[in-house]
């Protein structure tokens, strides 16, 4: 596989000054190189389709006491930039430069669930969290939301307020939590045994409640009650995707669903389990047509759920889903346009982690997961393999990516948009790829190029080096 490092110059430079240009860089291919071996033991090299991607251990299983009730339960990235999770009685984060984990909270029993910020958090230091009130999620039947406020100044969650709490039987319970860009918290909750609470008011089980951040409820919700959602068996992940729209992922009795949240809606439980009919005929018929059906529907097991844009994995792009049961491991859905169905959907890392719980992306392209077996739990971390630092220049005349690149660049410039060129050279000086360019951005095929060194130049812009390793 080929994959190439770009560095640019301006003007025309003769070849003399490209392999004096070279020489600079030979000491960046070690350091790069090096750097990657020193790296590979700390994780391992995998794919993602296309993509090379490196799979290490962010908080190992020695951060967790082990056994059935013990692990991460859920993952979400702070406004700090820290990567914060629930731990059984603990709510800790973990800093993805240094690797500290601090604990910002822990109670005498209960275990934590859900986790969720203000969000307007610089202004309202509020941190949202579910909590079963039993030792291990299931083996109670309440569900209790708490809101807690962050003291910077000794790194602690302070002055609980419980806000709302639902019953559950059995083990499936609900409880992750999102804001919306509507300042409000919506929250899954589950109605396992199919007890029909899901279509009472008052009743806050089998739902996607929606709460103000002060514990009262809005004013504008469909019912005068939490719930503004319905018929719900055990939603498991839930998301608000860049356009607003709110997807869960529910974990169903034999079809799991990915179901988009409208106010108002019924979502079948107990009468239809996915799109399958589970009551009888004529109860099904009479109530089809006022029911809201999934947006896909399959045989895997969800847990949490996350949106991805970065670049780096475009594999990635969409929502992903973490996978406990059949199938389990990374989903990847590719959404349309407007993000309220499914193009399709891919498979990743199946059966390679145990149980997958939740997933969430990092603002660096990084994707981290909960790899949950119950005897180890721990939290990886998965990353484009050739992401060495050197994926934008430095120079802030033309930027490239991806850069290590296999088979397209993408570039653009600081320059005026007009008409111009791109030109492409070896580390001889030699042309080996002239293209015109319409404004000030473009995309180059160099997948038919041999594995090298290359320098670009678009216009007057500085060269850009590309570094094969």
């Amino acid at each position: 596989m080929r994959n190439i490092f770009f560095h640019s110059g301006s003007g025309h430079i003769p070849a003399s000054r490209y392999l004096s240009l070279m020489n600079r860089f030979l000491c960046l291919l070690l350091i790069c190189i090096i750097g990657q071996i020193r790296l590979s033991a700390q994780g391992i090299l995998d794919t993602l389709g296309n993509t090379i991607v490196r799979i290490e251990t962010a908080v190992d299983s020695a951060q967790f006491a082990g056994g059935y009730a013990s692990g991460p339960w859920d993952l979400h990235l702070g406004p700090d930039g820290q990567l914060w999770f629930t731990d059984q009685t603990a709510i800790r984060r973990w800093h993805p430069v240094t690797g500290v984990i601090s604990t910002v909270l822990r109670v005498p029993s209960g275990y934590f669930m859900g986790l969720a910020h203000h969000s307007d958090f610089i202004h309202q230091p509020y941190v949202y969290a579910t909590i079963d009130t039993g030792y291990y999620y299931g083996q109670s039947t309440r569900i209790e939301v708490w809101r807690y406020r962050y003291n910077s100044a000794v790194d602690s969650l302070e002055d609980p307020l419980f806000l709302l709490s639902w019953y559950h039987p059995g083990e499936h319970s609900g409880g992750r939590m999102v804001f919306g860009q509507d300042s409000c918290l919506y929250i899954g909750t589950a109605d396992y045994a199919g007890l029909q609470w899901q279509d009472t008011l008052f009743m806050n089980s089998g739902k996607v409640l929606r709460v103000r951040p002060d514990g009262s409820v809005p004013s504008d919700n469909p019912r005068p009650d939490y719930s503004w959602t319905w018929g719900h068996r055990n939603p498991q992940g839930i998301v608000q995707v860049p356009n607003g729209n709110i997807i869960v992922s529910e974990y169903g009795q034999i079809n799991d669903e990915l179901n988009l949240i409208r106010r108002g809606n019924h979502y079948g439980w107990i009468i239809f389990d996915g799109n399958q009919c589970i009551g009888s005929i004529d109860t099904c018929n009479a109530y089809q047509s006022s029911l809201t059906f999934p947006i896909d529907v399959g045989q895997n097991p969800p847990s949490g759920i996350t949106w991805y844009d970065h670049p780096s994995i475009p594999e990635l792009h969409g929502l992903v889903q973490a996978v406990t049961g059949i199938n389990q491991g990374l989903i990847a859905y590719t959404m349309n346009a407007t993000m309220d169905s499914v193009l399709n959907k891919q498979y990743y890392l199946r059966y390679e982690y145990g149980r997958v719980r939740d997933a969430c992306a990092g603002p660096d392209g990084s994707l981290y997961f909960i790899a949950y077996d119950r005897s180890s739990p721990r939290i990886m971390r998965v990353r484009n393999a050739l992401n060495t630092g050197v994926s934008s220049t430095t120079f802030p005349e033309i930027a490239v990516f991806p850069n290590p690149c296999t088979d397209r660049i993408r570039f653009s410039t600081a320059l005026p948009p007009t008409t111009t060129s791109a030109v492409l050279r070896n580390i001889q000086g030699e042309i080996v790829l002239h293209q015109k360019v319409e404004g000030n951005a473009g995309l180059l095929d160099v997948g038919m190029l041999p594995a090298g060194v290359y320098y670009l130049q678009v216009g007057n812009s500085v060269p850009k080096m590309l570094l094969k390793l």
